[in-house]
Protein backbone atom coordinates (compact mmCIF):
# COMPACT_ATOMS: atom_id res chain seq x y z
CA UNK A 1 0.00 0.00 0.00
CA UNK A 2 2.69 2.48 0.88
CA UNK A 3 4.76 1.56 -2.24
CA UNK A 4 1.51 2.29 -4.50
CA UNK A 5 0.98 5.89 -2.47
CA UNK A 6 4.58 6.68 -3.10
CA UNK A 7 4.46 5.68 -6.74
CA UNK A 8 1.32 7.73 -7.13
CA UNK A 9 2.58 10.60 -5.14
CA UNK A 10 5.70 10.62 -7.89
CA UNK A 11 3.75 10.73 -10.68
CA UNK A 12 1.33 13.87 -9.19
CA UNK A 13 4.24 15.81 -8.59
CA UNK A 14 5.75 14.77 -12.10
CA UNK A 15 2.69 15.88 -13.53
CA UNK A 16 2.65 19.21 -11.72
CA UNK A 17 5.71 19.46 -13.02
CA UNK A 18 4.88 19.46 -16.32
CA UNK A 19 2.35 21.34 -15.98
CA UNK A 20 4.51 23.89 -14.37
CA UNK A 21 7.49 23.53 -17.32
CA UNK A 22 4.27 23.64 -19.79
CA UNK A 23 3.05 26.92 -18.12
CA UNK A 24 6.36 28.63 -18.02
CA UNK A 25 7.59 27.71 -21.58
CA UNK A 26 4.07 28.78 -23.05
CA UNK A 27 4.83 32.58 -21.12
CA UNK A 28 8.73 32.77 -22.46
CA UNK A 29 7.22 31.64 -26.52
CA UNK A 30 4.82 34.65 -25.43
CA UNK A 31 7.27 37.22 -24.09
CA UNK A 32 9.52 35.66 -27.09
CA UNK A 33 7.03 36.95 -29.17
CA UNK A 34 6.74 40.13 -27.92
CA UNK A 35 10.59 40.63 -28.05
CA UNK A 36 10.48 39.86 -32.12
CA UNK A 37 8.11 42.03 -32.56
CA UNK A 38 9.69 44.92 -30.49
CA UNK A 39 13.18 44.09 -32.56
CA UNK A 40 11.23 44.72 -35.78
CA UNK A 41 9.84 47.77 -35.00
CA UNK A 42 13.21 49.11 -33.93
CA UNK A 43 14.48 48.16 -37.46
CA UNK A 44 12.13 50.15 -39.04
CA UNK A 45 13.06 53.18 -37.01
CA UNK A 46 16.52 52.87 -37.68
CA UNK A 47 15.92 52.72 -41.25
CA UNK A 48 14.49 56.15 -40.53
CA UNK A 49 17.59 57.48 -38.52
CA UNK A 50 19.79 56.56 -41.24
CA UNK A 51 17.50 58.73 -43.58
CA UNK A 52 17.73 61.60 -40.83
CA UNK A 53 20.07 61.02 -38.50
CA UNK A 54 18.68 63.83 -36.11
CA UNK A 55 15.36 63.30 -36.12
CA UNK A 56 15.21 63.55 -32.06
CA UNK A 57 11.70 61.34 -32.56
CA UNK A 58 13.14 58.92 -34.34
CA UNK A 59 15.78 58.00 -31.36
CA UNK A 60 13.36 58.38 -28.53
CA UNK A 61 11.46 55.79 -30.38
CA UNK A 62 14.05 53.44 -30.39
CA UNK A 63 14.85 54.21 -27.05
CA UNK A 64 11.93 53.54 -26.01
CA UNK A 65 12.01 50.16 -27.64
CA UNK A 66 14.91 49.26 -25.46
CA UNK A 67 13.64 49.91 -22.24
CA UNK A 68 11.15 47.91 -22.94
CA UNK A 69 13.20 45.02 -23.93
CA UNK A 70 15.62 45.33 -20.57
CA UNK A 71 11.92 44.15 -19.13
CA UNK A 72 11.54 41.64 -21.37
CA UNK A 73 14.78 40.18 -21.86
CA UNK A 74 14.80 39.84 -18.22
CA UNK A 75 12.41 36.66 -18.29
CA UNK A 76 14.28 34.70 -20.45
CA UNK A 77 16.82 34.36 -18.03
CA UNK A 78 19.84 34.94 -20.65
CA UNK A 79 22.73 37.09 -19.24
CA UNK A 80 24.09 38.04 -23.14
CA UNK A 81 19.99 38.87 -23.66
CA UNK A 82 20.22 41.37 -20.42
CA UNK A 83 23.35 42.32 -21.17
CA UNK A 84 23.17 43.41 -24.68
CA UNK A 85 20.11 45.22 -23.99
CA UNK A 86 20.96 47.34 -21.25
CA UNK A 87 24.26 48.20 -22.52
CA UNK A 88 22.79 49.36 -25.80
CA UNK A 89 20.47 51.38 -24.10
CA UNK A 90 22.97 53.90 -22.14
CA UNK A 91 24.62 54.48 -25.05
CA UNK A 92 21.02 55.26 -26.84
CA UNK A 93 20.87 57.24 -23.34
CA UNK A 94 23.63 59.33 -23.77
CA UNK A 95 23.12 60.04 -27.67
CA UNK A 96 19.64 61.32 -26.42
CA UNK A 97 20.92 63.57 -23.40
CA UNK A 98 23.75 65.39 -25.83
CA UNK A 99 22.06 65.57 -28.78
CA UNK A 100 24.11 63.49 -30.61
CA UNK A 101 23.47 62.64 -34.24
CA UNK A 102 23.10 59.23 -35.23
CA UNK A 103 26.26 57.82 -37.03
CA UNK A 104 26.70 54.77 -39.22
CA UNK A 105 29.13 53.29 -36.50
CA UNK A 106 25.86 54.34 -33.64
CA UNK A 107 23.34 52.26 -35.77
CA UNK A 108 25.51 49.58 -37.01
CA UNK A 109 26.12 48.78 -33.76
CA UNK A 110 22.27 49.14 -32.57
CA UNK A 111 21.44 46.66 -35.98
CA UNK A 112 24.52 44.28 -34.20
CA UNK A 113 22.61 44.12 -30.82
CA UNK A 114 19.34 43.68 -32.85
CA UNK A 115 20.76 40.83 -34.89
CA UNK A 116 22.21 38.89 -31.79
CA UNK A 117 18.52 39.18 -29.89
CA UNK A 118 17.11 37.46 -32.47
CA UNK A 119 19.27 34.79 -32.58
CA UNK A 120 18.75 34.03 -28.78
CA UNK A 121 15.33 34.09 -28.97
CA UNK A 122 15.60 31.95 -32.19
CA UNK A 123 17.72 29.35 -30.57
CA UNK A 124 18.26 29.54 -26.56
CA UNK A 125 20.79 27.19 -26.41
CA UNK A 126 22.82 29.52 -28.41
CA UNK A 127 24.12 31.24 -25.24
CA UNK A 128 26.37 28.11 -24.86
CA UNK A 129 28.32 28.64 -27.88
CA UNK A 130 31.81 29.80 -26.97
CA UNK A 131 32.48 31.28 -30.61
CA UNK A 132 28.63 33.34 -29.85
CA UNK A 133 30.00 34.23 -26.41
CA UNK A 134 32.81 35.67 -27.98
CA UNK A 135 31.36 37.52 -30.63
CA UNK A 136 28.95 39.11 -27.81
CA UNK A 137 31.93 40.13 -25.65
CA UNK A 138 33.71 42.03 -28.63
CA UNK A 139 30.18 43.17 -29.01
CA UNK A 140 29.84 45.11 -26.09
CA UNK A 141 33.37 46.37 -25.81
CA UNK A 142 32.64 48.57 -29.30
CA UNK A 143 29.07 49.35 -27.70
CA UNK A 144 30.86 50.76 -24.57
CA UNK A 145 33.84 52.20 -26.15
CA UNK A 146 31.30 54.72 -28.46
CA UNK A 147 29.46 55.33 -25.13
CA UNK A 148 32.86 56.36 -23.91
CA UNK A 149 34.09 58.32 -26.88
CA UNK A 150 30.86 60.47 -26.43
CA UNK A 151 31.33 61.17 -23.03
CA UNK A 152 34.51 62.10 -23.88
CA UNK A 153 33.30 64.72 -26.43
CA UNK A 154 31.13 65.96 -24.24
CA UNK A 155 32.56 66.59 -20.83
CA UNK A 156 34.07 69.93 -20.06
CA UNK A 157 37.48 69.56 -17.62
CA UNK A 158 38.44 71.97 -15.41
CA UNK A 159 41.22 74.64 -16.65
CA UNK A 160 43.33 76.29 -15.32
CA UNK A 161 43.81 80.07 -14.75
CA UNK A 162 44.05 81.73 -18.58
CA UNK A 163 47.63 82.00 -19.37
CA UNK A 164 48.44 85.81 -20.33
CA UNK A 165 50.75 86.35 -23.56
CA UNK A 166 53.71 87.93 -21.86
CA UNK A 167 54.20 84.83 -19.64
CA UNK A 168 53.98 82.58 -22.39
CA UNK A 169 57.13 84.64 -23.87
CA UNK A 170 59.04 84.49 -20.91
CA UNK A 171 58.11 80.46 -20.73
CA UNK A 172 59.50 80.66 -24.51
CA UNK A 173 62.40 82.51 -24.13
CA UNK A 174 61.08 85.31 -26.52
CA UNK A 175 61.44 88.19 -24.16
CA UNK A 176 62.80 88.45 -21.38
CA UNK A 177 60.88 89.93 -18.10
CA UNK A 178 62.10 93.40 -18.18
CA UNK A 179 61.12 94.35 -21.75
CA UNK A 180 57.83 92.18 -20.89
CA UNK A 181 57.27 95.63 -18.35
CA UNK A 182 58.57 98.38 -21.10
CA UNK A 183 55.66 97.13 -23.52
CA UNK A 184 53.23 97.25 -20.65
CA UNK A 185 54.06 100.62 -19.31
CA UNK A 186 53.69 102.03 -23.10
CA UNK A 187 50.58 99.96 -23.63
CA UNK A 188 49.49 102.06 -20.43
CA UNK A 189 50.56 105.80 -21.38
CA UNK A 190 51.71 105.75 -25.43
CA UNK A 191 50.14 102.68 -27.29
CA UNK A 192 46.73 102.45 -25.15
CA UNK A 193 44.36 101.11 -28.15
CA UNK A 194 46.95 98.39 -28.76
CA UNK A 195 47.55 95.06 -27.69
CA UNK A 196 50.21 93.50 -25.97
CA UNK A 197 51.94 91.81 -29.45
CA UNK A 198 51.65 94.20 -31.79
CA UNK A 199 53.51 96.74 -29.50
CA UNK A 200 56.20 94.28 -28.79
CA UNK A 201 56.45 93.74 -32.71
CA UNK A 202 56.23 97.49 -33.53
CA UNK A 203 59.33 98.33 -31.44
CA UNK A 204 60.91 95.57 -32.82
CA UNK A 205 61.49 93.68 -28.71
CA UNK A 206 59.68 90.66 -30.56
CA UNK A 207 59.62 88.75 -33.72
CA UNK A 208 56.44 87.88 -35.80
CA UNK A 209 57.16 84.06 -35.87
CA UNK A 210 57.53 84.18 -32.33
CA UNK A 211 54.35 86.02 -31.92
CA UNK A 212 52.28 83.87 -33.39
CA UNK A 213 53.56 80.77 -31.84
CA UNK A 214 52.93 82.37 -28.56
CA UNK A 215 49.36 83.27 -29.65
CA UNK A 216 49.04 79.75 -30.61
CA UNK A 217 49.83 78.26 -27.44
CA UNK A 218 47.30 80.70 -25.32
CA UNK A 219 44.53 79.17 -27.60
CA UNK A 220 45.21 75.97 -26.50
CA UNK A 221 46.13 76.92 -23.16
CA UNK A 222 42.55 78.92 -22.37
CA UNK A 223 41.00 76.74 -25.06
CA UNK A 224 37.66 76.91 -22.37
CA UNK A 225 38.09 80.58 -21.24
CA UNK A 226 38.25 82.27 -24.63
CA UNK A 227 35.20 83.17 -26.56
CA UNK A 228 34.68 82.70 -30.42
CA UNK A 229 32.94 83.86 -33.17
CA UNK A 230 31.88 82.12 -36.29
CA UNK A 231 33.41 83.85 -39.64
CA UNK A 232 32.49 81.64 -42.94
CA UNK A 233 36.21 80.61 -44.74
CA UNK A 234 35.06 83.18 -47.90
CA UNK A 235 34.71 86.45 -45.42
CA UNK A 236 38.03 85.35 -43.90
CA UNK A 237 39.90 85.23 -47.65
CA UNK A 238 38.18 88.78 -48.26
CA UNK A 239 39.54 90.18 -45.35
CA UNK A 240 43.41 88.17 -46.42
CA UNK A 241 42.83 89.77 -49.53
CA UNK A 242 42.55 93.42 -48.59
CA UNK A 243 45.54 92.50 -45.76
CA UNK A 244 47.54 92.17 -49.30
CA UNK A 245 46.37 94.80 -51.19
CA UNK A 246 47.19 97.15 -48.44
CA UNK A 247 50.57 95.78 -47.80
CA UNK A 248 51.22 96.04 -51.31
CA UNK A 249 50.04 99.91 -51.61
CA UNK A 250 51.93 100.48 -48.32
CA UNK A 251 55.08 99.28 -49.62
CA UNK A 252 54.40 101.14 -53.02
CA UNK A 253 53.81 104.57 -50.84
CA UNK A 254 57.38 103.45 -48.52
CA UNK A 255 59.43 103.25 -51.66
CA UNK A 256 57.61 106.57 -52.93
CA UNK A 257 58.52 108.20 -49.55
CA UNK A 258 62.22 107.04 -49.87
CA UNK A 259 62.84 108.10 -52.88
CA UNK A 260 61.30 112.03 -51.82
CA UNK A 261 62.28 112.21 -48.50
CA UNK A 262 65.01 109.43 -47.74
CA UNK A 263 64.92 106.29 -45.61
CA UNK A 264 65.89 108.22 -42.57
CA UNK A 265 62.78 110.48 -42.73
CA UNK A 266 59.88 110.12 -39.89
CA UNK A 267 57.35 109.71 -42.65
CA UNK A 268 59.44 106.69 -44.06
CA UNK A 269 59.84 105.23 -41.07
CA UNK A 270 56.11 104.83 -40.35
CA UNK A 271 55.18 103.87 -43.39
CA UNK A 272 57.55 101.20 -43.38
CA UNK A 273 55.82 100.01 -39.78
CA UNK A 274 52.44 100.30 -41.24
CA UNK A 275 53.14 97.85 -44.11
CA UNK A 276 55.10 95.33 -41.91
CA UNK A 277 51.89 95.50 -39.61
CA UNK A 278 49.64 94.66 -42.71
CA UNK A 279 51.63 91.78 -43.67
CA UNK A 280 51.78 90.37 -39.81
CA UNK A 281 47.93 90.47 -40.02
CA UNK A 282 48.11 88.48 -42.96
CA UNK A 283 49.97 85.81 -41.63
CA UNK A 284 47.26 85.90 -38.23
CA UNK A 285 44.88 85.38 -40.40
CA UNK A 286 46.37 82.54 -42.49
CA UNK A 287 46.59 80.91 -39.20
CA UNK A 288 42.81 81.45 -38.24
CA UNK A 289 41.97 79.56 -41.32
CA UNK A 290 43.92 76.62 -39.75
CA UNK A 291 42.02 74.09 -37.55
CA UNK A 292 43.44 70.48 -36.13
CA UNK A 293 42.60 67.08 -37.55
CA UNK A 294 41.30 65.99 -34.48
CA UNK A 295 37.24 66.15 -35.59
CA UNK A 296 38.63 64.53 -38.71
CA UNK A 297 40.35 61.60 -37.43
CA UNK A 298 38.04 60.93 -35.10
CA UNK A 299 35.57 60.96 -38.06
CA UNK A 300 37.71 57.58 -39.58
CA UNK A 301 38.56 56.29 -36.57
CA UNK A 302 34.37 56.00 -36.62
CA UNK A 303 34.08 54.90 -39.91
CA UNK A 304 37.09 52.30 -40.22
CA UNK A 305 36.04 50.74 -36.85
CA UNK A 306 32.81 50.14 -38.13
CA UNK A 307 34.56 48.45 -41.55
CA UNK A 308 36.39 46.23 -38.89
CA UNK A 309 33.38 45.16 -37.35
CA UNK A 310 31.40 44.54 -40.39
CA UNK A 311 34.17 42.57 -41.76
CA UNK A 312 35.08 40.32 -38.24
CA UNK A 313 38.53 40.91 -38.72
CA UNK A 314 40.72 41.44 -35.83
CA UNK A 315 42.59 44.45 -36.50
CA UNK A 316 43.46 47.69 -34.17
CA UNK A 317 43.42 50.95 -35.57
CA UNK A 318 44.87 53.92 -34.29
CA UNK A 319 45.44 57.44 -34.89
CA UNK A 320 48.37 59.89 -33.56
CA UNK A 321 48.83 63.67 -34.61
CA UNK A 322 45.45 64.68 -34.47
CA UNK A 323 46.30 68.48 -33.13
CA UNK A 324 48.57 69.00 -36.28
CA UNK A 325 46.99 71.93 -37.85
CA UNK A 326 45.93 72.53 -41.79
CA UNK A 327 43.33 74.54 -43.78
CA UNK A 328 39.72 73.98 -42.92
CA UNK A 329 38.72 72.46 -46.10
CA UNK A 330 41.36 70.25 -46.34
CA UNK A 331 40.67 68.72 -43.44
CA UNK A 332 37.03 67.96 -44.17
CA UNK A 333 37.72 66.61 -47.69
CA UNK A 334 40.67 64.32 -46.87
CA UNK A 335 37.78 62.13 -44.51
CA UNK A 336 36.32 60.43 -47.47
CA UNK A 337 39.93 59.50 -49.40
CA UNK A 338 41.46 58.59 -46.35
CA UNK A 339 38.65 55.95 -45.40
CA UNK A 340 38.40 54.68 -48.65
CA UNK A 341 42.20 53.90 -48.89
CA UNK A 342 42.14 52.14 -45.50
CA UNK A 343 39.02 50.30 -46.58
CA UNK A 344 41.39 49.01 -49.59
CA UNK A 345 43.95 47.91 -47.19
CA UNK A 346 41.19 45.79 -44.87
CA UNK A 347 40.08 44.45 -48.42
CA UNK A 348 43.78 43.06 -48.95
CA UNK A 349 44.11 41.54 -45.48
CA UNK A 350 41.04 40.22 -46.16
CA UNK A 351 41.72 38.39 -49.55
CA UNK A 352 45.00 37.13 -47.76
CA UNK A 353 42.97 35.62 -45.15
CA UNK A 354 39.31 34.47 -46.05
CA UNK A 355 37.21 34.83 -42.92
CA UNK A 356 39.47 33.13 -40.89
CA UNK A 357 39.11 35.14 -37.25
CA UNK A 358 42.84 35.40 -36.88
CA UNK A 359 44.81 38.27 -35.21
CA UNK A 360 45.91 40.75 -38.69
CA UNK A 361 48.24 43.06 -36.74
CA UNK A 362 47.25 46.32 -36.74
CA UNK A 363 46.69 49.66 -38.75
CA UNK A 364 47.56 52.99 -37.46
CA UNK A 365 47.16 56.44 -39.36
CA UNK A 366 49.62 59.41 -38.32
CA UNK A 367 49.83 62.99 -38.93
CA UNK A 368 52.39 65.64 -38.90
CA UNK A 369 53.64 68.76 -40.36
CA UNK A 370 57.17 68.85 -42.26
CA UNK A 371 58.24 72.44 -43.19
CA UNK A 372 55.22 74.04 -45.17
CA UNK A 373 53.08 70.98 -45.45
CA UNK A 374 51.26 68.10 -43.47
CA UNK A 375 52.32 64.45 -44.22
CA UNK A 376 49.52 61.94 -43.19
CA UNK A 377 51.29 58.33 -42.90
CA UNK A 378 48.86 54.99 -42.70
CA UNK A 379 50.95 52.04 -41.89
CA UNK A 380 50.22 48.89 -41.16
CA UNK A 381 51.97 46.03 -39.56
CA UNK A 382 51.48 43.56 -42.74
CA UNK A 383 53.12 43.98 -45.24
CA UNK A 384 51.33 44.96 -48.62
CA UNK A 385 51.82 44.55 -52.39
CA UNK A 386 52.21 48.26 -54.07
CA UNK A 387 50.37 46.63 -57.10
CA UNK A 388 47.41 45.27 -54.73
CA UNK A 389 46.71 49.06 -53.90
CA UNK A 390 47.88 51.06 -57.50
CA UNK A 391 45.67 48.38 -59.11
CA UNK A 392 42.77 48.90 -57.34
CA UNK A 393 39.97 50.84 -59.21
CA UNK A 394 39.07 52.86 -56.35
CA UNK A 395 42.51 54.28 -56.53
CA UNK A 396 42.43 56.55 -59.15
CA UNK A 397 39.26 58.12 -57.52
CA UNK A 398 40.93 58.49 -54.57
CA UNK A 399 44.13 60.10 -55.98
CA UNK A 400 41.94 62.88 -57.88
CA UNK A 401 40.13 63.39 -54.42
CA UNK A 402 43.72 64.16 -53.03
CA UNK A 403 45.19 66.01 -55.93
CA UNK A 404 41.70 68.25 -56.18
CA UNK A 405 43.38 69.53 -52.50
CA UNK A 406 46.82 69.98 -53.89
CA UNK A 407 47.96 66.97 -52.73
CA UNK A 408 49.64 63.68 -53.61
CA UNK A 409 50.09 60.20 -52.80
CA UNK A 410 53.20 58.09 -52.44
CA UNK A 411 53.76 54.27 -51.68
CA UNK A 412 56.88 52.66 -49.48
CA UNK A 413 58.64 50.45 -51.16
CA UNK A 414 58.42 48.10 -48.05
CA UNK A 415 54.64 47.45 -48.62
CA UNK A 416 54.03 48.77 -44.95
CA UNK A 417 53.40 52.55 -45.14
CA UNK A 418 51.43 54.75 -47.64
CA UNK A 419 51.98 58.34 -47.45
CA UNK A 420 49.65 61.54 -48.12
CA UNK A 421 51.34 64.77 -48.47
CA UNK A 422 49.22 67.96 -48.00
CA UNK A 423 50.04 71.48 -48.41
CA UNK A 424 49.64 73.19 -44.66
CA UNK A 425 48.18 76.46 -45.82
Amino acid sequence: MEHNNRTNSRKINSSMDFELNQIKENYINDFIQEILETLDSIELELVNLEVDPDNTEYLNSVYSSFNSLRGLTGFLEKDEAVSLTAETEVLIEACRKFSIPATRNFINLLLQTVLFLRRICNNSSVVKDTRFQGEVEQHLISVKQLHEEIMLDVKQPVRPPENKIGEILVEEGAMLEHDIDDVLEKQSNVYREMKFGEIAVREKMLETGKLLKAIRAQKIRNVSGEQYVKIPIKQLDSILDIAKCLEIIQNNLHNESVLRFGSDDAFTVEVKKAGEMSADIGKIIQELRLVTLQQSLRKITRAVRAMIEETGMHVVFSTIGENTEIKKETAEEIVLPLAELIEIILSIFRSKHGNDQVNLGNIELAAYRRNNNVIIEVSSSQMICCESLTDNKKMDDIRRKIEKNNGYIEFNESGHKVRIILPAE
